[in-house]
């Protein structure tokens, strides 16, 4: 079950550096939890891929931890606001993911998509 679970969180990492959604086996139902938002199905979590993946640089995986249907990914993704250290909690049950829970400081994002306070909005 390991193996799979390696496997299958790997494609999904890869998926994300490259923006090649075919390449993440998602369940249908699929849950993801993130800082700025909730997506609930295969759909709406794919459709949040790819705006992710734009702003995506490099990632490097440090660690991956993994018990049983369940994996935590910790990385460091290199993106065009800067570095962030991000960690996934992901879950595997028969070959595809039905959880995501992912956890990262949003702000440089966040900070990078709206006009900084000392200016006027539209400058």
């Amino acid at each position: 079950m390991s193996s799979t679970v390696v496997q299958v969180v790997e494609n999904y990492i890869q998926a994300v550096r490259t923006n090649d959604p075919s390449l993440v086996a998602l369940h249908p139902d699929v849950i993801g939890e993130f800082p700025t938002n909730t997506y609930r199905g295969a759909s709406s979590f794919l459709a949040a891929l790819e705006p992710f993946s734009r702003i995506v640089k490099h990632i490097e995986v440090t660690r991956l931890v993994v018990e049983g249907e369940h994996c935590v990914a910790l990385m460091n993704i290199d993106t065009l606001f800067g570095p962030i250290a991000f960690a996934e909690y992901i879950q595997v049950v028969q070959g595809q993911i039905v959880y995501v829970r992912g956890y990262y400081d949003p702000r440089p994002i966040v900070n990078a998509q709206s006009p900084p306070s000392s200016l006027p909005v539209g400058a």
